[in-house]
């Protein structure tokens, strides 16, 4: 019986990834992981402004709904502009979050010295909100993520009636 003596590898002929491929490729990782991140920051972003706007929205939209329940000679109908702070408690017991509330009623189509047409705008902002708009093709009025404006208009439902 033979024995076979096999050659050694030389330093040369051995495979494996060099430490410039190493650092190559860890770049390119980074460079991917950093666009990820900053993806993800960008979803937290939204989602909060997300979760602020439904807020704000149901604020607002109880609000609205109250000022259609009463008549229209109701004195919480009385022209002019109101703001309030509403705070929405938060499930994790931290105290919730604030809102500002401002509401403006406007009397317009005035007949004969009545009003026939009040104007109601209620704007819901949250409070300590760090995320602003800096973009200058929003609205006026518009300058936080979260924010919300509503618009309704009441008549008075006798018409020429002497109502005032």
């Amino acid at each position: 019986m033979q024995l076979r003596i096999t050659k050694q590898h030389s330093v040369d002929n051995q495979q494996g990834f060099t430490l410039l491929e190493n650092s190559i490729a860890l770049v390119v990782m980074m460079i991917v992981g950093l666009g990820a991140a900053g993806g993800f920051f960008f979803a937290i972003r939204y989602n909060s402004a997300a979760a602020d706007r439904a807020s704000a929205m149901s604020i607002a939209q109880s609000a609205l709904e109250k000022f259609r329940a009463v008549p229209f000679t109701d004195a919480s109908l009385v022209a002019g502009t109101t703001t309030a702070t509403v705070n929405v408690p938060s499930n994790d017991g931290s105290g919730g979050k604030n809102y500002t509330v401002t509401t403006t009623i406007i009397d317009k189509t005035i007949v004969s010295g009545k009003t026939t047409i009040k104007s109601i705008t209620i704007q819901v902002i949250p409070v300590n909100s760090t995320n602003p708009i800096v973009n200058g093709t929003y609205a006026s009025g518009y300058e936080y993520y979260g924010m919300v404006k509503l618009f309704t208009e009441r008549c008075n439902p006798l018409a020429g009636s002497n109502l005032h």
